[in-house]
């Protein structure tokens, strides 16, 4: 970055013209060299805000309200299961003068077929549920990865603006030593 320069011969020193020129030209090109670098800052913030909203929280919340209205639903028709076999109980208690055992083994054969049918509707929902919480998750993983590869982007970004930063300090400084050194003596 450190750039030779020649300045034309003066009387005590160096051309003050070509002095000024240089540090002009050496302030624009710092300047651009910001301005190029906050311009591409902003653009990857503007790309980090839009993978932000990749996975929609909304219909996460909906999932899972679905889910949660379902488990409800089983946990109802489960109990209705559970009243109709006492009532099946019941039932059998009173109807033990005729055939005791007959319908016993109905009432028996009834409550299994309603708990198997509610076992193979709770298995169907959690397979439902495990599903959409595995694609969920990796829509997150997802968001996630994209979000690190942005964020070591924007460091890296970040790290070539403060090296501009500080060459550019450094070139200034440099001037400013060689205008010392060519300041004419008040004698």
């Amino acid at each position: 970055m450190a750039e030779t320069h020649n300045f034309r011969s003066a009387f005590h020193g160096f051309n003050r013209e070509d002095v000024v020129r240089y540090i002009s030209y050496m302030n624009n090109k710092h300047n651009d060299q910001i301005n190029q670098l906050n311009s591409e800052k902003q653009a990857l913030l503007e790309e980090l805000n839009a993978t932000k909203n990749l996975v929609p929280a909304e219909d996460l919340k909906e999932t899972v309200a679905r889910l949660e209205t379902e488990c409800a639903e089983l946990k109802a028709r489960c109990a209705e299961l559970e009243e109709a076999q006492a009532s099946a109980a019941a039932a059998t208690q009173e109807a033990a003068e005729h055939t005791i055992a007959e319908a016993e083994l109905e009432a028996y054969r009834r409550a299994e077929r309603m708990e198997r049918a509610a076992k193979e509707r709770s298995e169907q929902i959690y397979r439902q549920a495990t599903a959409t919480l595995a694609e969920a998750t990796s829509q997150v993983d997802g968001a996630a990865i994209q979000f690190k590869q942005l964020s070591e982007r924007v460091n890296m970004q970040m790290a070539e603006l403060q090296a501009a930063v500080e060459g550019s300090k450094a070139a200034l400084a440099g001037a400013a030593a060689t205008m010392y050194t060519i300041r004419p003596d008040d004698e």
